[in-house]
This record gives structure tokens, C-alpha cells and sequence, in this order.
């Protein structure tokens, strides 16, 4: 077997029994505390790999102290907002094959235009006026280099705002048996706060605090319009 094939297996091996408890928790009948007993739990022994499977904040021991004993005191009502992945990944191949399209144009033009626009660029570095023969190959040399950074301007808010969405959703979705890609889909995200009271230990002196911590469900919609249920994780603590 190949050294990454034994690493998957590892990892699957080592994530599976986390996942069967998380996927059970926040079901209904309080099961949020499970959740958020195996994450203070996993802090306070630093395993990093058991928080990066069920949360997408690290709570940081050393300057918030170490958490035991946490107890639900309340669950807030569920809030709702669609998840957009698959109209953001088109927009951004949207704006791929307008760029695309554009440097081909562009491209032309320069090579149409080779000498003149590299005049117009020596005159522009040394700060001396374009001769007039050149002014309109450097409006026409101006405008494309503005376009330009429209189109750029546009693929990278585009990666971005798809990048911001699957990040969303990716963790919730996790599955080591079954992998998939959330840029295809839309679907639904699903937060709640529950309000928690936990003993706090820090630099040897504990006490009782509440904290707010933020969960959150992605729920994606396949082509036959089937729901596909991801994991409640912990997105935030205050």
C-alpha cells in the first residue's frame, strides 16, 4: 500500500470514532453538551487534530484557562441563511472565461502595437510627454491596463466570496468515507447560540463563567433535490 493511501486509512481510522460522536450530537434532547464536553475536553489536552475535526475556533487554554465540567443552561433558536456555492463557483468561472477572453483581445493588440506601446512606456517611466504620433496607442495602452484590473479585480473577489462560502460548509460536511466537493452544491446554513456555565482554571484560580458558543449545520441540496445533512460544529465562543 502506498504511504498516502496508509496515511488516509490512518486518518479515517483516527477521525471515524470523533465523527460518530459528533454526527449523534445536537440532534435533539441536549445532545449540544456532548459536543461541547469533547471540544473543552480535546483543549484542554491540546489535540489539535480532534479540534480541527469539530471546530472552526481554537480556544486558546493559556490566556482563556482550561475549561471542565461545561453544562447547557440554554439553547437559542435556530437561524437560517442559504448557502450559495454552486452560483459562486459559476460566477467565478463567469469571470475565468471573461478574462480569458480579454487577454486574448489584449494580447492582440499588443502585438499589433509592439513598438508604439513600448515608446509610450519608456516615455511614461522617464516621465517625458508621449510624442504625438503615440497618444492614441496610449489612451488605447491606458484603457486595456485598466481593464485589466477590472478583470483581475473581479476573478479575485469572486475566488474570494467562494472561498469565504465553502469555508462555511466544509467542515460541517466533512466526511473521510465520502468526500465531496461543496462548490457544487447550494444549500443552507444553520447557527445557534447555546449558552454554557463551565468551571475555568487559569494560572491556579478557577471560577464559573458563562460563554455563548455559536454552532453551526450545513445542509446542501443535490440535483435530485435530496437534503444532505452535515455536522453541527463549533464556529465561535464568547
Amino acid at each position: 500500500m502506498s504511504r498516502s493511501k496508509t496515511s488516509l486509512s490512518v486518518l479515517a481510522l483516527f477521525v471515524a470514532p470523533l465523527l460518530a460522536l459528533v454526527v449523534s450530537a445536537c440532534g435533539g434532547g441536549g445532545d449540544e453538551q456532548a459536543l461541547i464536553r469533547a471540544y473543552f475536553q480535546a483543549a484542554r489536552f491540546n489535540d489539535r487534530q480532534s479540534l480541527a475535526n469539530i471546530a472552526m475556533y481554537a480556544w486558546d487554554t493559556g490566556e482563556r484557562g482550561s475549561v471542565s465540567s461545561p453544562v447547557v443552561e440554554s439553547v437559542g433558536e435556530e437561524q437560517r441563511r442559504p448557502l450559495l456555492m454552486r452560483d459562486l463557483s459559476e460566477t467565478l468561472s463567469e469571470a475565468i472565461q471573461a478574462d480569458e477572453e480579454f487577454t486574448a483581445e489584449k494580447v492582440a493588440y499588443q502585438d499589433e502595437n509592439m513598438e508604439a506601446i513600448q515608446r509610450v512606456l519608456d516615455a511614461e517611466a522617464e516621465d517625458e510627454d508621449v510624442r504625438r504620433a503615440d497618444r492614441e496607442v496610449q489612451e488605447a495602452w491606458t484603457d486595456w491596463r485598466d481593464r485589466t484590473m477590472e478583470h483581475t479585480g473581479a476573478v479575485s473577489e469572486a475566488r474570494n466570496a467562494l472561498g469565504a462560502e465553502q469555508g462555511e460548509a466544509e467542515l460541517s460536511m466533512f466526511d473521510p468515507n465520502n468526500p465531496i466537493d461543496v462548490s457544487q452544491y447550494n444549500g443552507e446554513l444553520i447557527t445557534k447560540e447555546v449558552v454554557v456555565i463551565a468551571d475555568v482554571e487559569l494560572d491556579g484560580t478557577e471560577s464559573e463563567q458563562t460563554l455563548t458558543v455559536t454552532l453551526q449545520q450545513a445542509i446542501l441540496t443535490g440535483d435530485d433535490g435530496m437534503p444532505m445533512e452535515g455536522r453541527w460544529v463549533i464556529r465561535s465562543i464568547s
